[in-house]
């Protein structure tokens, strides 16, 4: 055979398995999508710290009615929330703490946590997060297996985002 033609060949097989493995590894980012992160699969995580994760909290603010008073404009993150996570309410940058906006990537793996692991708040919030997981049970389930919870105003880590945390 001509080697000219051969290489032709070679060259098309090569493109032909290279846009396979491309379909293959889209197909298995929406798949992930689709199965949600356990609590305790989460903290596992969260306790390695050579898993390099991200967790967006997207529940609303919870104030005291105090604080409702003094707030008006201020971002506050003063409820119970999983250790590191970062506040970004209902998924809108708008609506996050302006020192948490630099903690957030859209380029790591993510676990999104609602109030209860709202399907819908996730596929909304996913859109922004091409690696992300739904919390399965949201905050609901962390609080119920007793899990560590950090409480008060959102304070950016020492260090880049990360496992370990716990």
């Amino acid at each position: 055979m001509n080697p000219k033609i051969e290489r032709i060949i070679y060259a098309g097989i090569i493109v032909v398995l290279a846009g396979l493995l491309l379909s293959f590894g889209k197909k298995d980012l929406e798949l992930r999508k689709q199965i949600p992160i356990t609590v305790k699969e989460l903290y596992e995580k969260l306790g390695n710290p050579k898993v390099n994760i991200q967790v967006i909290d997207v529940r609303p603010y919870e104030l005291s009615e105090e604080e409702e008073e003094e707030a008006e404009d201020t971002d506050y993150y003063t409820g119970v929330h999983i250790p590191g996570s970062i506040p970004l309410p209902d998924c809108d940058e708008s609506k996050a703490p302006e020192e948490a906006l630099p903690q957030i990537s859209p380029y790591i793996p993510t676990v999104i946590v609602s109030r209860d692991g709202d399907p819908e708040i996730f596929k909304k919030c996913a859109k922004k997060f091409p690696f992300a997981q739904n919390l399965k049970g949201g905050m609901l389930a962390w609080d119920e297996e007793g899990y560590p919870e950090d409480e008060g105003e959102y304070e950016p880590p020492a260090a880049g985002g990360g496992g370990g945390c716990l």
